[in-house]
């Protein structure tokens, strides 16, 4: 096995078609194809199988998939490692976020970033927490950022970053405006907009809500922090937020909030996680290295 057959092997997974493999690797599809046989040739087993104008994996391809995914990981990390090994003049970082941290901190932490290193390229992925971590467990990106209440998964080093308070915010018109505290049971009685599946902040809600003995008023569901805030704004609807996510809105006066009440009134924390056997890469442990420092600034705190 080579890695450009198992790249394929990973594309084909990704978008069933030969055409689009070829295209995404910039060759010819009777190549793709050559290669798609001669890698089941050598394993001596079918690894695709033609369904309706579609290549899909066979049990056996499926096997064969997140050690494929694995090892073109590792090999474009050692490209990459030895790239960028003597000089943080040029290279590209991969960095994946959840949707709290890819808009909360990191936009302003990759712009100084890129402005003190100008020939560095920064490639951000803004997803669900649960596909950022396994975006990052398969080695796509080169370091995670997301807030988290979970175990790190076997191989996974997680530095902490900071601790949060997650609250509960409102308009200033709301009914909320005129309390000092909250009760599970007032949280329950107003619409709530409810964040995206596989988001920290919706399997938070939902543990909350069962540890709390009710039910949500889940009106709406919203993969975007930004717009669950603009929607609350407008002041109908309530939710949970990370503090150090709505110092602007505070400032100006657009957003309230008080401490969320019962089980969840405890602070969360948020995580720079990456591999703990990665090659040494100089992009990278300086990025870290620089994230561990603008993290503790005034502005970055929550």
């Amino acid at each position: 096995m080579n890695l450009l057959k198992l790249q394929i092997l990973v594309y084909i997974e990704k978008y069933k078609k030969v055409t689009d493999v070829a295209k995404e690797l910039d060759m010819k599809q009777p190549t793709v194809t050559f290669h798609m046989k001669s890698l089941e040739e050598e394993l001596g087993i079918a690894l695709f199988e033609s369904r309706r104008g579609r290549i899909l994996l066979t049990d056996a391809g499926k096997a064969l998939y997140p050690y494929a995914v694995k090892m073109t990981g590792l090999a474009a990390e050692a490209r990459k490692a030895v790239q960028d090994y003597a000089d943080l003049g040029k290279g590209i970082l991969h960095i994946g976020a959840d949707s709290l941290m890819g808009t909360i901190h990191l936009p302003k932490l990759v712009n100084r970033f890129c402005r003190q290193y100008p020939g560095i390229q920064i490639e951000l992925t803004v997803q669900p927490s649960r596909t950022v971590q396994e975006l990052h467990y398969n080695h796509e990106v080169d370091l995670a950022f997301y807030y988290s209440q979970d175990v790190a998964a076997a191989g996974i080093k997680e530095d902490l970053l900071l601790e949060d308070e997650l609250v509960v915010i409102f308009a200033p018109g709301h009914p909320f405006s005129s309390l000092k505290s909250l009760s599970d049971q007032l949280v329950a009685q107003h619409f709530f907009i409810q964040h995206a599946e596989g988001s920290f902040m919706r399997d938070f809600t939902r543990t909350y809500a069962i540890e709390s003995g009710i039910h949500l008023w889940e009106r709406m569901i919203i993969n975007s922090p930004e717009s669950v805030k603009h929607t609350v704004e407008d002041g109908d609807f309530i939710s949970f937020f990370p503090l150090s996510g709505i110092a602007s809105e505070l400032a100006a006066g657009s957003l309230q909030y008080l401490p969320a009440p019962g089980p969840a009134g405890k602070s969360v924390k948020a995580y720079m996680a990456y591999h703990a056997d990665q090659p040494y890469s100089p992009l990278r442990e300086q990025f870290k290295h620089f994230v561990k420092q603008q993290i503790t600034e005034q502005d970055m705190k929550p």
